[in-house]
This record gives structure tokens, sequence and C-alpha cells, in this order.
């Protein structure tokens, strides 16, 4: 089962901020991203412009080992390398441009397609709710960086 869409947000946080935020692999980044849970969370390795962990979340049970990637500024693209719940063609990228009124417009686009019975339930759930899930998830997470900056 394939799913995609894509979504903007507004926030109050910077661009330099929601890049720092999306490519931050310290033991901190499961605090910062709330979703992520601390079980699935592990780093395999951080370049200038590229990163590889794997990350999850509890329910509905879904992992994956992502390729991050941030070579092209303002841009991060997040490719699936290996899973159990996803196909290695899925992917997630954001895109962050200055905006007119301060903060960051952010540009997101999800693909996912799931391999297993729990990925179903997960990627079926965000056919119906992922780009109002994700405008949500991301403007509460990144205004609240902005806030402690």
């Amino acid at each position: 089962m394939r799913t995609r869409f894509e979504f903007d947000v507004h926030t109050r946080a910077t661009p330099e901020q929601v890049i720092e935020l999306f490519t931050d692999f310290s033991a901190n980044r499961p605090n910062r991203w709330p979703a992520l849970s601390p079980r699935e969370y592990r780093v395999f390795s951080v370049g200038e412009t590229e990163a590889e962990a794997q990350e999850g979340q509890d329910l509905p049970k879904v992992s994956a080992r992502w390729h991050y990637d941030w070579s092209t500024p303002g841009k991060v693209v997040m490719t699936v390398t290996e899973s159990a719940y996803l196909a290695t063609s899925s992917f997630h990228t954001v895109e962050v441009k200055p905006a007119a009124n301060g903060g960051s417009d952010l540009h997101g686009v999800w693909d996912n397609t799931a391999t297993n019975l729990s990925a179903k339930i997960g990627i079926g759930m965000m056919r119906v709710m992922g780009p109002t899930f994700f405008r949500r998830y991301y403007k509460r997470t990144l205004d609240r960086l902005a806030e402690t900056a």
C-alpha cells in the first residue's frame, strides 16, 4: 500500500533552525521530535551533509533505516534504505525558505509504501489524516524550537 501527499507549513523558526532540527542526530533527537521512539532511534553515521539513522514510532509500530541528505541548501531528503515495514522506495522531503513576514515556509512531500500489516495500518491512517497531522506536528515542533532559541 502506497500513500503520497504534500503539505505546507508556516513556522516562526528560521530556515537555519528548521534545517538544524532535521539534521540533529544527537542523543537528544527523540526529545526534540515527540513522535520519535527512543527505543527505535540509532545513529549509524553522520557526515557533513548526510547521515544514516534508524528511526521509528511505537504505535502503530513502524521503523526504518533512513538516509538523510541535506547537500542542497534548504532541503532535506530522507530515503528508506532498509526496513521490515517500509519499501526502500519510500521517502520524505522538506524544503524550507524564509517567509516574507519572518520565520519560514516549509513544503513537505511524504511518500511511503507499506510492506507489512502494522505499516499498512499506519499508512492507511496517513491517507486520511497525513497532511493535517504533519502540518500540525511540524508547526508545533518547529514553533517550540523558535520559542526556546
